[in-house]
């Protein structure tokens, strides 16, 4: 009894004033702890008959014969159930797990495809009970469909387990029946959801993480000092991940936003995520071709490097017409609250004036996601930026991953360039700076035009842009919740704006469904919420308009540009801006 109720002695709390965006405008409630009210109701007290028997995956090799499952639906690649390199840790391989569930007997190894992720629930009795009985419907309606989810409790009296187990899966009747779930679909999630009565402890390798978290969790280095904001400790696992490649993930955080109660419907859009990180990653390793440049790959706490680099010589810099920017930033603390807590600008950007670095050329934009455990990677598109590195040779390169004013915090930090030559029909053979942003105010749009003459040899011209806006205002949050758009004009021809597509800023999981994209759940903070052209956890990707048709080649052009709230003036807050011109040739 001792052992099991030691979750129970850790005092897993916050003593904050409060953790989350205190500049958006969801309001700041302090406590951020997974235990929060939620007035959902209560559960049917009824009691649900076992299901048609155990939850038994596809035979581990792929001989015949085999029925279609999940894979096949998808179009998924398989992998073996890994028996290596275990761990009890998040980001360690997962073990086996067994355990009794109201459909039977269910065992990870036995199920695993290596197509599909897991996401674990952990009932915590009289600390996660309104967590626990708030509606999952969402899982199988808007959820990905290679995902299972299983119900644990730490509960002692196996009767209160089994009651658990019994109440939530009436939950799911009640949402197949609430959300008119046609009855093949009904069939095909009964046996992905799965209600175990066994005691979380008692689950295998589950059981094992558990208990060095609980362990861990009781020494002083879990609990974070945030200064003059309290301590953290740290937060009971009630959401653990499993992904497609056999990890642990933390899955952290279930609300929404600071002060909104958390709920089981969250964790719709781990699988997501997983799906991408792993897709992401695969396609890299099938890439031979490419010629990456290291610029960071290190353990750090720094925020701000300049690197020193060489790239390839001009004539073979000529032949490339693809960049990406490869970033990787893992968190490996296990409390989060050890992990960079704020939605900051991070950067990529090329120094003109070589070491001195004080003449800058941003090249790729990202913004770091809230408080978050764990490995983000993101591929961000730069090919238009080709036509500042022709050269080749010796560069430096400033990477910004946070401002270097930040609390200092632990990641293992690697940012590469990978040049690729994929046979498009041109390519970038140079690119000019024209704007950047600032202060959204009434001097925004008092800049001088910008003076162009595209060089010899080009066919086609682009503006590019990388666009995000920053700061609030009393009433309407600009310019980082707010309707800003953006124009440019060549030739006396106004371009197509700039502009949000609908009434997306600010709604409620506008960045939550980007998770497919890259946008990283879980984040303790207001992640969800969309934001003017960024998410927390997202690159910003680059903005491509073309003007070939209003240029004239060889010949000098003027190119104008102004911001604007809505149809009106600016209103406020930060532009964060950087315009060019490229120019594409043979």
């Amino acid at each position: 009894m001792q052992r099991r109720l030691a979750w129970a002695s850790l005092g897993i709390s916050l003593a904050l004033a409060g953790c989350g965006d205190d500049d958006s405008p969801v309001e700041d409630a302090g406590n951020v702890v997974d235990a929060g009210p939620m007035d959902t109701g209560s559960p049917d007290e009824g009691t649900v008959e076992p299901d048609a028997g155990p939850d038994l995956g596809p035979e581990p090799d792929a001989g015949p014969p085999r029925d279609p499952d999940v894979c096949d639906e998808l179009g998924l690649a398989r992998a073996p159930f890994a028996t290596d390199g275990l761990g009890p840790r998040f980001g360690d391989v997962a073990g086996d797990f067994t355990v009794e569930t109201l459909g039977g007997t269910f065992r990870l190894s036995d199920a695993w495809t290596g197509c599909e992720s897991y996401v674990i629930f952990v009932h915590f009795p009289g600390q996660t009970d309104e967590l626990m009985a708030s509606t999952f419907d969402l899982l199988f309606t808007e959820g990905p469909r290679n995902v299972q989810y299983l119900f644990l409790s730490m509960d002692e009296d196996p009767a209160a387990r089994l009651e658990f187990a019994n109440a939530r899966a009436q939950d799911m009747e009640d949402g197949f029946a609430f959300r008119m779930t046609p009855v093949e679909e009904q069939e095909r999630w009964r046996p992905r959801i799965h209600f175990a009565t066994s005691h979380a402890l008692e689950s295998g390798s589950i059981g094992e993480m558990l208990e060095d978290y609980f362990t861990w969790a009781r020494t002083p280095e879990a609990t974070v000092d945030l200064g003059d904001r309290g301590r953290a400790g740290a937060p009971l696992p009630v959401a653990i991940g499993i992904d497609r490649t056999q990890r642990w993930d933390a899955a952290d955080n279930l609300s929404p936003s600071v002060g909104a109660a958390p709920r089981l419907d969250m964790a719709r859009f781990l699988g997501s995520f997983y799906d991408y990180r792993v897709e992401l990653e695969s396609r890299l390793a099938a890439e031979t071709d490419a010629t990456v440049v290291e610029l960071l790959d290190e353990r750090t706490t720094g925020r701000v490097f300049t690197s020193a680099v060489t790239l390839p010589d001009p004539a073979e810099m000529a032949t490339f017409d693809s960049l990406e920017v490869d970033i990787v930033v893992d968190c490996q603390e296990r409390n989060p609250f050890a992990c960079s807590e704020w939605d900051r600008i991070a950067s990529v950007s090329l120094c003109i004036d070589g070491a001195a670095c004080t003449d800058r050329r941003e090249i790729a934009r990202w913004i770091t996601p809230y408080w978050r455990r764990g490995r983000q990677h993101y591929l961000i598109e730069a090919t238009p930026m080709l036509g500042l590195l022709r050269e080749g040779g010796e560069r430096h390169f400033f990477v910004e991953l946070g401002p270097e004013w930040e609390r200092a915090t632990e990641w293992v930090a690697h940012v590469s360039l990978r040049l690729r030559s994929t046979g498009a029909d041109d390519r970038p053979i140079g690119a000019e700076r024209a704007f950047g942003g600032g202060a959204f105010d009434m001097t925004y749009n008092t800049r001088e035009p910008f003076a162009f003459t595209p060089p010899p040899g080009t066919t086609r011209v682009e503006i590019v842009t990388l666009l995000s806006g920053h700061g609030q205002t009393a009433g309407d949050n600009c310019a980082e919740w707010c309707d800003h758009r953006h124009v440019f004009t060549v030739a006396d021809t106004a371009l197509p704006e700039i502009a949000h597509e609908g009434s997306t800023i600010g709604s409620a999981y506008g960045c939550a469904s980007r998770a497919r994209e890259g946008v990283i759940p879980g984040q303790w903070g207001n992640w969800a919420q969309s934001r003017a052209y960024w998410c927390p956890g997202l690159p910003v990707a680059p903005q491509r308009i073309d003007i070939t048709e209003h240029v004239r080649l060889g010949a000098a052009n003027q190119l104008d540009y102004e911001g604007r709230f809505e149809d009106g003036d600016p209103r406020g807050g930060d532009i964060a801006l950087s315009a060019y011109v490229v120019y594409y040739g043979d």
